[in-house]
């Protein structure tokens, strides 16, 4: 199975950006062990701009997804739980539901990013000998010493794709097992 990272796109620039965000809850706390420490439903401001594109993903500070999205996780019958989040734009007085979604986490696994032109690999990828993994999952979180890194499968990425979901940019990566 194919996997992809989530990243940013230049429809990101307009997305929503939350003010006073820090401090409002523990973004340590976006795990499964540890997500009923969230609050079930969450409001935030905007930052003021006649700009804002509500996108359908959101990546900073932490993942938001609309609706849409939501659903299409849903229908995937992942292990996810939502916690809801209110997005308040005063410049306008415009409003809309996201989700927070929590996802299985997996460490021990190193991505390596796969980049093309004209249809050709032009990857600079030296893959010692390791084994390739399947975690058999359609959206998971994968953490390293920097980040965490959302993961989809390419079913997945295509069900999105298909709803033409705003905010979605994707980078394909293999998955190896740590040593």
């Amino acid at each position: 199975m194919k996997y992809f990272e989530v990243q940013d796109t230049p429809e990101l620039k307009y997305a929503p950006q939350l003010k006073n965000w820090y401090g409002t809850f523990d973004v340590r706390d976006i795990r499964l062990e540890t997500f009923p420490k969230l609050p079930d439903m969450q409001m935030f401001l905007l930052e003021s701009s006649e700009n804002t594109v509500f996108t359908d993903i959101i990546l900073f500070p932490f993942l938001l997804v609309s609706p849409m999205v939501q659903e299409v996780i849903k229908m995937y019958h992942e292990c996810c739980f939502f916690r809801n989040v209110i997005l308040l734009n005063p410049s306008n007085q415009e409003s809309k539901l996201y989700y927070l979604p929590v996802f299985s986490e997996i460490s021990n696994i190193q991505l390596y990013k796969k980049q093309y032109e004209n249809g050709n690999n032009i990857s600079d990828m030296v893959i010692p000998l390791k084994e390739a993994i399947n975690p058999d999952k359609n959206i998971f979180w994968v953490r390293d010493s920097k980040k965490r890194h959302i993961i989809l499968s390419m079913d997945m990425a295509e069900s999105l794709i298909r709803r033409d979901v705003t905010g979605l940019g994707l980078c394909e990566v293999e998955l190896y097992q740590e040593n």
